[in-house]
């Protein structure tokens, strides 16, 4: 480490020439700066520059670009506007920098890479005022207690200057009444009046501007305030919960996304989209990037992110043409930096638990309510005696009279979760690592047992790897090569039909097994204990390889500044494999006991105990190339524009196809542009386009057009706007319109311009159609005008800073979807074809507004930050070439997507009087206590005609997160909220409705339905269900507003709880970091909805439920 040395050590007499100390001081601090070591950095960096008529911060931009050099220095210090003229020739810094400085009032000293700008006058002018100095000791490190090296430490109005060695420490000479300015890049200055401390310890904030100034776009990356596009980012740590799949961490984090989960299985992701469902096509899902290159989300580790940003508007996504039109997400994996190897490591213990779960009626409860309703039925008689129901309850003989709790049996009360992840990043001057591996393995909930032959258990397990380089092969040529994989395995049992079963199979049907241990099963062939251990077990394998090699030439110094092209090519592979193990054993059903007490058995199924084999592969490879120029630079100080020219290409191969079309490769080619002004960081103007081609479309209409124009102005940055900004900091407004196009119109299905042909077929003549001749039939007409689906974008947003700590960000959007692809409903049968054409007829339209929020603040030794986000979207269908209706009101036109039609429920039916004075329902006999639906069209009858839109539908229209989180001192502690409104969800099947299986053995109920029904006892107006039947009761199980219910919820979604042990204390044990944490996902949920997880969108909850979890960790780094 360099420091300058103190002046009194020189020769005393030197003292007595005051009228060149001023002179003599500055020489020997340049001199020993320089000569701290043998061969400076300086001294080794030579320049060959042609700078002419150019400003001063030019230059410095110059050297900073082609050297690791750091210019520091006050704006009232230098002026860096002077426009200089720099001719060299492998010339040191020092040479040129004694040019840029000749005739006039500022000085300079080099340490090591950084230089220090001052003026002379700054200098001492007397040495009657040069002061005492003495030598004062420091470390410089960062909010989390990391070293910060190279941070400068300047002494104010001085070239005295000191920097930071590699763990953060310092030393430097200085008076008491001096003072230091210590700097680091990204980080807020600060200034210290050293007085009598001899030790500083200098804790650095982060400065969020500086953090932001650079946006990932589309192709590339932009100055944040420069970015007029409708685009959101998340901080990575915000994604870091303990969960297999990042999807399912997405809710609620970002403004734009509406994102749910409708199974907690392992291995399941969720189902996300970009503002909303914009049509009703084939594909309404958003493109996913990572690293540039188009993968699967889930495949990515959290670990391994950068960043992660979402694309919205035109602007944002125009130059990915014809893949864009559902929005855009990218994601960049983390790169090494220069510097010595840092370790990292994470380890996770999860306790998981099911949020919700449906509590079915127990023995004597199901037994109790179906003698209720029996006896409506048949005559006051009842269906179980007493005695029954004594022998059931007591287990007298529970072979013949089981009680079994199926829930309990079937499923754990909790199970468990690991993660381990271990990544190494560094790397020199040339070359930069980052290389990282991760395990996560789930349990289910299943309580299987495990067998001599094999294991029904759900399980689920996931392998990471990841490495990426990056070599620097010269000044201006860098190479990245990025390699992954991930695998993943799947164990499970045999059957999909666990949680139906489950929940039907009334406790009293069977037992698990018979006391003998014959393999038990109902009449009509059910045992949900069997169907778990006895049928056999799946195992799924999913294998990824990713590659991504790509070169960047900076061509500023052989064409012009700001200049530089990128090559990059991906290659992909993906095979997945499905083995089945299933058997079906002999199973029994107990009719009673011989006179021995033996047993009586019916044979139901006559099979056996081998395990069969059933195999199926599939995979596909994908190969990229994508060929860039971009282009960015500053003239005049006032005018700063961009460009960007593309090629790509894309080709993607089914390993295992089912036909020849299928074996035919899909293929997408395009060229892609971006132009970009701004005019003193105030005006800005962006252009954009996407000229793509897709096989999906006839020759001569395969390639579209797709452009875009936004514009923004930076208002903050306006003179007049000075006095406004201690209140408002910053203050932008913007606006976009354009087109982007979906050729993802079919699904995987070729070709549809062309007809698809069927051969078999044929028809019989003669006398009796003895005669048959085959023949080929027409199976789907082409459609040979078929083109893109096209989206008509518009977004108006503002962006705003409050007290340089409340960032506020609020945008309009609106699109039109036309072109969508579908199937023609309209086509009269006389026109003679068995089936109807796709056409690009479908229009639908979507609009909302999204907000976000961010709030930081340091608070004593408080750092306080928040955050919250807000999106609302509406959508509706504009056209589907739907046959009208004959009633307005059940036209889809006009509707939401997904919307549900329904009869209106009134209540219910009081008395006989009650029904013979209302309109005729047509859905059987009625009675008092069932539902009572309103005749819509007046015409005394209620049927299918009066069924109107009920409802919203199961995509919520609003989403919502908001959170915060508190450090102090090492501890740290976060929560999280989450939530949805306007959506609805829709209760049906057995449990609800009751006794609606032919068979009583399949007929279990929910408690809750139970307990709240309408009954002849208790007639009660605001019952929640109606009265039940002992047999299937159409009237009541009519889709209606009474079987809706508001899935709108409220979650914790995240809580955390940590602490970061000190590093006096770690250093002694090699760790650089050490933090462990507590932390819980959907810990809590609010709804008004109590019967199981709102967020399913299953009908009756029989599906795998959303899980709690609670999370130990600990996380370290060396």
């Amino acid at each position: 480490m360099m420091k300058n040395r103190n002046i009194r050590a020189l020769d005393a007499n030197i003292e007595k020439f005051c009228r060149i100390m001023r002179i003599t001081t500055l020489f020997l601090i340049i001199v020993m700066s320089i000569s701290a070591k043998p061969e400076t950095y300086s001294q080794s960096t030579f320049f060959t520059l042609e700078l002419n008529n150019r400003t001063v911060k030019e230059v410095f931009n110059e050297i900073e670009k082609k050297s690791n050099f750091i210019f520091f220095y006050y704006d009232n210090a230098v002026d860096v506007n002077r426009k200089v003229n720099v001719n060299s020739k492998n010339q040191t810094v020092d040479k040129i920098l004694n040019k840029v400085f000749a005739g006039t009032d500022n000085t300079y000293v080099i340490n090591d890479r950084q230089i220090f700008i001052s003026k002379k006058s700054d200098l001492p002018r007397n040495p009657s005022t040069t002061q005492q100095r003495s030598l004062i000791k420091g470390k410089v490190l960062d909010e989390n207690d990391e070293p910060l090296p190279g941070a400068a430490i300047l002494v104010v109005g001085s070239t005295r200057g000191v920097t930071t060695d590699i763990d953060g420490s310092f030393e430097i000479e200085v008076g008491a009444t001096e003072k230091l300015t210590i700097s680091y890049l990204g980080m807020q200055d600060q200034i210290i009046t050293v007085g009598n401390q001899r030790t500083l310890v200098v804790k650095l904030k982060a400065k969020a501007d500086e953090l932001d100034e650079v946006t990932v776009v589309a192709f590339g990356k932009q100055k944040k305030e420069s970015v007029i596009g409708a685009i959101t980012s998340v901080t990575v740590s915000d994604l870091k919960v303990p969960v297999g799949k990042i999807s399912t961490s997405l809710a609620g984090q970002m403004a734009g996304i509406v994102a749910v989960q409708r199974s907690g299985e392992p291995g399941s992701g969720a189902d996300f989209w970009i503002r909303g469902v914009n049509t009703f096509g084939a594909n309404n899902r958003p493109l996913v990037l990572v690293d540039g290159i188009e993968r699967p989300l889930d495949l990515v580790d959290t670990e391994d992110i950068e960043t992660f940003s979402i694309l919205k508007d035109a602007t944002a996504t125009a130059v990915y043409g014809v893949r864009g039109a559902n929005g855009v997400v990218l994601v960049t994996t983390r790169k090494g930096k220069e510097g010595k190897p840092v370790i990292s490591g994470r380890v996770e213990y999860g306790v998981m638990s099911p949020t919700k779960m449906p509590k079915m009626t127990d023995a004597l409860e199901f037994m109790k309510l179906y003698n209720d309703v029996y006896k409506e039925d048949n005559n006051g008689n009842v269906f179980y005696t007493e005695e029954e129901m004594n022998k059931y309850l007591t287990g007298v003989d529970p072979d013949l009279y089981p009680n079994v709790n199926w829930m309990d049996e079937i499923y754990k009360d909790m199970t468990t979760s690991q993660r381990v992840n271990i990544n190494i990043s560094g790397g020199g001057k040339n070359v930069r690592y980052y290389v990282a591996g991760s395990i996560y393995n789930e349990n289910g909930v299943f309580n299987a047992e495990k067998g001599d032959e094999y294991n029904p258990s759900l399980k689920w397990t996931k392998y990471n790897f990841r490495s990426n380089i990056d070599i620097d092969l010269s000044k201006s040529t860098m190479l990245n090569l990025n390699l992954s994989t991930q695998y993943d395995v799947k164990n499970k049992p045999d059957t999909d039909d666990l949680w139906i079963y489950s929940f039907q199979t009334v406790p009293i049907a069977i037992p698990k097994e018979y006391s003998d241990g014959t393999t038990a099963r109902t009449p009509i062939g059910v045992n949900p204990y069997n169907l778990l251990n006895k049928t056999g077990y799946v195992q799924q394998f999913n294998n990824n390889a990713q590659s991504l090699i790509g070169l960047t030439q900076d061509f500023s110094d052989l064409i012009t500044p700001g200049l530089k092209a990128n090559v990059k090519f991906s290659w992909d592979a993906v095979n997945s494999t499905t083995t089945s193990r299933y058997k079906s054993p002999s199973t029994y059903y107990a009719t009673g006991r011989d006179e021995e007490g033996n047993l009586i058995f019916k044979k139901n199924n006559d099979g056996n105990d081998y395990l069969s084999l059933w195999s199926g592969s599939s995979g596909e490879r994908t190969t990229y190339l994508e060929a860039s120029v971009n282009y960015e630079n500053i003239f005049d100080e006032k005018h700063r524009v961009g460009g960007l020219f593309l090629f790509n290409m894309r080709e993607r191969i089914n390993n295992f196809p089912g036909s020849y079309v299928l074996s035919l490769p899909y293929r997408h080619q395009g060229i892609a542009a971006r132009a970009t002004y701004s005019f003193m960081d105030k005006y800005f103007v962006e252009g954009n386009f996407g000229y793509n081609g897709s096989e999906n479309f006839a020759p001569g209409k395969r390639f579209g057009f797709f452009p875009s124009v936004a514009l923004g102005y930076m208002i903050s940055n306006e003179q007049f706007f000075t006095p406004l900004l201690p209140v408002i900091s910053s203050l932008k407004f913007k606006g976009s319109y354009g087109t982007i196009g979906n050729d993802q119109i079919g699904g995987d299905r070729r070709f549809a311009f062309n007809p698809e042909m069927l051969v078999g077929g044929g028809y019989g003549f003669g006398e009796v159609g003895q005669t048959w001749l085959t023949g080929i039939a027409t199976g789907y007409p082409g459609s040979p005008n078929v083109s893109w689906e096209k989206a008509i974008k518009m977004n108006v947003g503002v962006e705003m800073e409050l007290f340089h700590s409340l960032k506020i960000q609020a945008d309009y959007f609106e699109e039109k979807r036309e072109g969508i692809f579908i199937l023609r409903e309209s086509v009269p049968s006389v026109v003679g074809i068995n089936v109807n054409p796709y056409v690009n007829l479908g229009r639908m339209k979507n609009s909302g507004i999204d907000l976000s929020l961010e709030y930081n603040k340091q608070i004593g030794d408080f750092n306080v930050s928040g955050r919250g986000n807000f999106t609302f979207n509406r959508n509706k269908k504009l056209y589907d070439d739907a046959p009208t209706p004959i009633y307005d009101y059940q036209s889809v036109i006009g509707k939401p997507l997904y919307q549900q039609f329904g009869l209106i429920c009134l209540g219910y039916f009081e008395s006989e009087d009650d029904i013979a004075n209302s309109p005729v329902q047509q859905y059987g006999v009625v009675r008092p206590g069932d539902r009572k639906y309103k005749d819509v069209n007046g015409d005394g009858v209620v049927n299918s005609y009066d069924k109107v839109a009920i409802g919203r539908t199961h995509v919520p229209e609003i989403n919502y997160g908001y959170g915060v989180s508190i450090g102090w001192k090492g501890f740290d502690v976060s929560i999280f909220m989450q939530g949805v409104a306007n959506v609805t969800n829709f209760m049906d099947g057995s449990p609800i409705n009751g006794f609606e299986n032919a068979n009583l053995f399949l007929s279990g109920v929910y408690e809750d339905v139970a307990l709240n029904r309408w009954t002849v006892e208790n007639p009660n107006p605001n019952a929640k269900y109606p009265r039940m039947s002992s047999y299937i009761n159409q009237n009541n199980k009519q889709l209606s507003t009474a079987k809706q219910y508001d899935a709108s919820f409220m979650r914790l979604k995240n809580a955390e709880l940590g602490y970061t042990i000190p590093k006096n204390i770690t250093q002694r044990l090699g760790v650089s970091t050490f933090r462990f944490y507590l932390q819980g996902v959907n810990l809590l949920t609010f709804s008004k909805f109590k019967l199981w997880d709102p967020e399913l969108n299953n009908s009756m909850g029989a599906t795998y439920p959303n899980m709690r979890v609670v999370n130990l960790g600990i996380n370290l780094n060396f």
